[in-house]
């Protein structure tokens, strides 16, 4: 099942490619929330200086 779920997703990224990069999505998301927050987003885990 697993081989077939994988063979018709590529498929379907063949006929109708998605129309968002959700690595480009996320990366946009990220540097609005810095704008927001002028330069320094605490709200992700990820944005957190470690030092603190």
């Amino acid at each position: 099942m697993d081989t077939l779920n994988r063979e018709l997703t590529e498929l379907l990224d063949e006929v109708a490619p998605p129309l968002i990069d959700l690595e480009q999505l996320e990366r946009l998301v990220t540097e609005d929330d810095l704008i927001q927050f002028d330069g320094e987003c605490l709200l992700h885990d990820g944005c957190r200086p470690i030092g603190r």
